[in-house]
């Protein structure tokens, strides 16, 4: 494989996996020597019959297919999430006046009332059977896992299938003996959170401050905040009112203390300086330009040193991060002084890339320089 420049770091390719020459705290060859095991344990975990299945795409299960799982809801939840709530009203209201011109992409009634309740469904939060994820699936993606997660995470972060989640039998017992469930929420956290444990050594920060732009309903918040005791803050931002109201509601009855909501029209709490790591998780792809300009302005202005992305596009190989309409946004990042630093599919297995939950690629990013910014423009509704 040819190999690549990005900001002075030298960059390559060996097995389908891509490697920067910027520093890691876990060896090569470590993760390599565990690619093996890991799928030994998927084809003793999986029958022939369950790995012909995933190979062939077929789905029997989408027959009767909906989009949530009915469990998971409380009397006290139906009485909150809904349409009708008039803090939602008050936030569809407060966001509709921050109109920039810029079209959006979650255009009003995008979610949907039933999405509002079973907001950790299959739906535009987290598409889990759309993505052709089947059952089999998500216990080769477990048992993948299991082999790199060096800080028990998979033990920690546990699956309670509130709010409409799907989960699925793990090929093995959690902590008590019950047999492990797992969801496309909790293996996509473990696997982000692994990342920026193996780049970063998060866990090692003190008092570590996070912005999570387009944070959907929280999900990497609560996850995070569960697994490392040394963040301070965790904010969440949107610029989905749905998301704002439902992020809320979702991580205050999950007691995620640690976690901060903040308002689109309201981000005083926004210190500059005081955040080391922005992360944006399946949602820049679905953003105009005009938008992602918007945040990575706001990186820029906030000094935030690292921005993890996580695009919707996994083709193997691709060191562009491009939107959904093909726009690679690689050059806006670096007008904002945001360069590549590290690239990886986001299964470093290739057999695993190929037939695990959801693939993508996984791309950190690390500011030039300290300095002021440039005034963010008006923030868009998309």
């Amino acid at each position: 494989m040819g190999t690549l420049k990005s900001n002075g770091n030298r960059t390559y390719m060996r097995s389908g996996m891509v490697f920067s020459g910027w520093p890691q705290h876990t060896p090569d060859d470590v993760a390599a020597s565990q690619f093996a095991r890991a799928t030994q344990e998927m084809l003793t975990a999986l029958s022939s019959e369950d790995f012909e299945r995933i190979k062939d795409g077929k789905r029997p299960w989408l027959l009767d297919w909906r989009g949530h799982s009915g469990q998971g809801v409380a009397s006290v939840d139906y009485a909150t999430l809904r349409a009708t709530n008039p803090e939602l009203q008050a936030l569809r209201q407060r966001y509709a006046g921050l109109n920039s011109g810029t079209p959006p992409v979650w255009a009003p009634g995008y979610v949907t009332p039933e999405d509002l309740l079973y907001f950790r469904g299959d739906n535009c939060y987290v598409w889990q059977f759309q993505a052709n994820n089947t059952p089999e699936k998500h216990a080769l993606t477990h048992s993948y896992l299991k082999t790199i997660d060096t800080l028990s995470l998979l033990d920690t972060l546990t699956e309670d299938g509130d709010f409409g989640v799907f989960t699925f039998p793990a090929s093995d017992t959690d902590q008590d003996g019950n047999q492990r469930l797992v969801s496309r929420d909790l293996l996509d956290s473990v696997c982000e959170l692994l990342f920026l444990q193996r780049t970063l050594q998060i866990s090692r920060w003190p008092g570590l401050k996070v912005l999570d732009i387009g944070a959907g309903y929280g999900r990497l918040a609560y996850r995070a905040v569960t697994a490392f005791s040394n963040i301070d803050t965790y904010f969440c931002i949107d610029a989905i009112p749905e998301s704002t109201f439902v992020s809320s509601y979702y991580l205050s009855r999950k007691g995620a203390e640690r976690t901060r909501v903040v308002a689109l029209d309201d981000q005083q709490d926004l210190v500059p300086g005081t955040i080391k790591l922005a992360v944006n998780i399946h949602s820049f792809s679905e953003c105009a330009v005009e938008a992602v300009a918007y945040w990575v302005s706001r990186c820029a202005e906030l000094k935030i040193e690292y921005l993890f992305i996580v695009p919707n596009a996994h083709e193997e190989g691709r060191y562009a991060v491009l939107l959904d309409d093909g726009t690679d946004i690689n050059p806006l990042l670096a007008q904002y002084g945001y360069h590549l630093c590290h690239a990886e599919p986001k299964y470093r297995n290739p057999e695993v890339q190929i037939y695990g939950v959801s693939p993508a690629w996984y791309y950190l990013f690390r500011a030039a320089e300290t300095r002021d910014a440039q005034p963010a423009p008006a923030p868009p509704r998309a």
